[in-house]
């Protein structure tokens, strides 16, 4: 089997539609077939809104077909319009009309031996409607949930959507989620829909293989910080550090008492956040003192901060439907709200000194565009003034120095995540921030040193003995650089003594013939908690709360004593294995895990790629292409393509620097990596653009607030612009639950996929992603199949690899038949956009058992 990242043809470019009111079906065995009047209303499309209504400004939109911007409206009326269900029209009508034909929807039955045999009707890609998407449609064509082969003949179905949600483990329970964004935290109300999403990867502290969310003693001799979802503290200068709270669940975000003898944290235990405390002092001798645990609202306490006085502990909470400052009173025991606005989302709050004040970050007055600028409350008058205006996007992290009268914070204003500094009060004139951090790494967590002349903070990348590893992870290194800037320098830390008993399990995993393979690990400890190898990239699968990394195939990890239990995957073509290991204290147990393939796609001339892939996207971790390539390989990905694109909230572009026009040149011998483009509008809905010579500028539009805040160009005009340079473009999680009944009023995302695919404009459809509605997405994709139209049917993950609670790249993968021996990306990209027009039927068979 030969891989390659293939030479590009620009012969293959696709023929732009005309600029006639005429709307053709694609080519055909029958040659070109104009829509009629009587065609498409037969096919259940209401003619009379083709015209569309501009409602924005009148502006001159790009093509002359849509006369404007495609108002609400007209297309909900297409959308609703698209009337030839599936199940009514096949029964009726079944093959009758090459313009409106769709297959009656085959049943998968569970029971025993039984043969699902489909045909396909001329023109129409088919996928299994009754397999019903959410959840069982995800794991159910591997061997191991078959129990039995699976035989793919040769068909003129070029795209094949054959799974969902892979990043699963053997042990998790399926589970049947109401809500479009899966999130971790159920009861989370501080935000919604894809703010959930992006609030969940960014906000909660994540848990980590290296050392993270630091804090300066009240002495200066020590610092605590997080490490494996525990507490630990480590002398300024450097060596062995110890932990210092045991417990349930996972650790972070450490607070010191004014007087040294307490930390206070935060716990995510079930799902949960509350604050603990724990003394200090009880681990000098090994031992742990018991944390005490101060809040236990079910819903998300965060980032405590200890008060001067050490009377009261600050945190934030959206105990009240959105995020709130609340402060726990150590003697009475109770906690109160402090900060709280039901109409903005307050958190992240320091004290100010001895003034009672606090600095918090807040989107009082502003979009609700990630976390919001920073805002100083009186105490006095119980008023909130702002201090600074910047979008944070959830990583401020404001910290007050000691003295109170400077705040440093975190901010990408550079590009990258810096730490900046301001005076606490605004003056007359203004304020201008300070940058004190000057690298081309990210930092994060900043806390200030007793006398006010120093910041301890945690840097990604890694310190210069932590070396880059498969899993992108590369570790976080905690580093100190003075108040007025300047180079920083690492904190040592030689080794971690864990305060119960602990051994080592050396894992090796590999193929049939020995040779080392790269694959997810889920690695479990007696205690019921994950663990990860140092320097790792811990990441937890939303939906499930199951933790992971990746390998290069042989890995240590430190584990408590009792029985662990391993599981190794790689991708959809290996039987995924999982193994009890004993762990002995102080002792190395070695274990050996064989993946075997059960199937080759590949070697049938079938290969995977994943659609839609964000390497970067403002989180805590950088992946560089030589990341993106090895994740890919450990899943047994062929293609993987990384959008360039601005993030949430955010007008900073990410991964433009690795754009190149073609594929990567460090792509594996099984795997290419393209870095692609995602364009973003608010109105349209998001594009997937492949195959690009060229970027599509601007990136995003219908930004209010920013220069690209008009809807131009729009969807249409970006894909004739994507055709012009042989490139390929379709839409990616286009629909919601609230979609499956097409109702008018509920359609409020891909508003122009109808008119786009109709016109031959759209090449492909997600029809499977992890942040969108299968079902919904199906139906709209069933019916554009009854007008004519052959856009594809694909699947891509939207997966952000530098944020920590996302699925692995590949969990939503499309697989391409290009019938070569040697994979070419070109030939994958129009083999994909191509759906089924290799041949006028097919067969598609799949044994069942079990």
């Amino acid at each position: 089997m030969r891989f390659g990242v293939g030479g590009r043809n620009r012969s293959r470019s696709k023929k732009v539609p005309d600029k006639s009111l005429k709307l053709k079906l694609p080519p055909s065995a029958d040659g070109d077939a104009e829509f009629t009047r009587e065609g498409l209303e037969f096919c259940g499309i209401e003619v009379a809104v083709v015209e569309l209504l501009d409602r924005h400004g009148g502006m001159e939109l790009g093509h002359s077909n849509l006369q404007g911007l495609a108002d609400r409206t007209t297309v909900d009326t297409i959308v609703r319009g698209f009337s030839c269900g599936v199940q009514q029209y096949s029964q009726r009508h079944r093959y009758a009309s090459r313009r409106c034909a769709t297959p009656t929807p085959s049943t998968i039955s569970s029971s025993s031996n039984t043969r699902v045999s489909q045909r396909l009707a001329p023109g129409v890609t088919m996928l299994p409607k009754s397999a019903r998407y959410y959840p069982s449609y995800r794991i159910h064509l591997m061997k191991t949930a078959m129990k039995g082969p699976v035989s793919i003949r040769r068909a003129s179905v070029a795209t094949g959507v054959l799974a969902l949600l892979a990043s699963t483990p053997i042990t998790a329970q399926q589970y049947d989620y109401p809500d479009p964004f899966p999130g971790g935290y159920p009861n989370l109300s501080g935000a919604s829909g894809a703010g959930r999403m992006y609030m969940e990867g960014y906000f909660p502290p994540p848990v980590t293989a290296s050392p993270t969310y630091p804090a300066w003693s009240p002495d200066g001799e020590s610092i605590a910080f997080a490490y494996q979802g525990r507490i630990w503290v480590v002398p300024v200068e450097g060596g062995t550090a110890r932990q210092v709270a045991s417990g349930p669940g996972y650790h972070s975000q450490p607070s010191w008492s004014p007087d040294g003898a307490h930390i206070a944290y935060a716990a995510d235990i079930d799902r949960n956040f509350d604050i603990f405390v724990v003394e200090v002092g009880a681990g000098a001798s090994g031992a742990t003192a018991k944390p005490r645990r101060l809040t236990t609202h079910p819903f998300l306490d965060l980032r405590p901060r200890w008060s001067p006085d050490g009377g009261r502990i600050l945190f934030t909470t959206e105990r009240d439907g959105t995020f709130d400052l609340w402060a726990y009173d150590m003697a009475r025991g109770e906690a109160a709200a402090v900060i709280a606005d039901p109409q903005a989302n307050d958190m992240a709050g320091d004290w100010v000194g001895s003034t009672g004040d606090i600095v918090f970050v807040s989107r009082r007055g502003q979009a609700a565009l990630g976390s919001g600028s920073l805002w100083r409350w009186r105490s006095g008058t119980g008023e909130a003034e702002l201090l600074l205006r910047i979008e944070t996007n959830y990583q401020a992290a404001p910290v007050v120095a000691p003295h109170g009268g400077i705040v440093s914070y975190i901010t990408d204003s550079s590009g990258n995540n810096d730490i900046y500094a301001v005076p606490s009060e605004r003056s007359p004139r203004g304020i201008q921030p300070v940058r004190l951090t000057h690298t081309r790494t990210d930092e994060y967590f900043p806390s200030w040193s007793p006398d006010g002349g120093h910041i301890v903070y945690a840097r990604n990348g890694g310190t210069d003995d932590q070396p880059r590893t498969i899993d992108s992870g590369m570790g976080f290194g905690l580093y100190i650089v003075t108040r007025g800037g300047g180079a920083p320098r690492p904190v040592r830390i030689d080794d971690y003594a864990w305060s119960e008993p602990t051994g080592q399990v050396r894992v090796r995993v590999a193929d049939s013939v020995g040779e080392l393979l790269p694959s997810r690990i889920y690695l479990t400890g007696a205690d019921g908690r994950a663990y990860f190898p140092d320097t790792s990239y811990p990441r937890v699968v939303s939906v499930t709360e199951d933790y992971y990394f990746h390998s290069d195939g042989s890995f240590s990890a430190t584990l408590p004593v009792g029985e662990a239990t391993l599981e190794a995957w790689r991708g959809f073509e290996y039987e995924p294995v999982a193994r009890t290991v004993d762990v002995r204290a102080g002792e190395h147990t070695v274990v050996e895990v064989q993946l075997d393939r059960w199937i080759d796609m590949a070697a049938d001339g079938w290969y995977s790629g994943d659609n839609h892939i964000h390497p970067n996207y403002g989180g805590h971790y950088f992946v560089t292409p030589d990341d993106l390539r090895n994740k890919a390989h450990a899943e047994d990905l062929n293609v993987a393509n990384g959008m360039i694109a601005n993030y949430w909230g955010n007008s900073r572009v990410e991964d433009l620097e690795h754009f190149l026009g073609h594929p990567h040149p460090h792509g594996g011998p099984r795997t290419i990596v393209y870095y692609n483009e995602e364009y973003r509008p608010s109105f349209f809905a998001h594009l997937s653009l492949l195959n690009l010579v060229e970027l599509i500028t601007p990136f995003y539009i219908g930004s209010v607030g920013t220069a690209h805040h008009a809807l131009y160009p729009d969807n249409a005009n970006v894909l004739r612009r994507v055709h012009e340079q042989g490139g390929i473009g379709g839409y990616v999680h286009p629909f919601g639950l609230q979609h499956r009944n097409l109702d008018a009023a509920g359609v409020g995302y891909a508003r122009e996929l109808p008119v786009d695919a109709i016109l031959g404009l759209a090449d492909f459809v997600d029809v499977a992603c992890i942040w969108s509605d299968e079902l919904g997405t199906a139906e709209v994709w069933y019916r554009l199949l009854n007008t004519g139209s052959r856009i594809a049917g694909t699947a891509g993950t939207d997966v952000m690899s530098d944020i920590w609670r996302h699925p692995a790249v590949g969990a939503t993968r499309t697989y391409v038949y290009t019938g070569e021996d040697h994979l070419h990306y070109d030939a994958w990209a129009d083999a994909m956009a191509a759906g089924d027009r290799r041949s006028i039927d097919a067969e598609l068979e799949i044994p069942v058992e079990g």
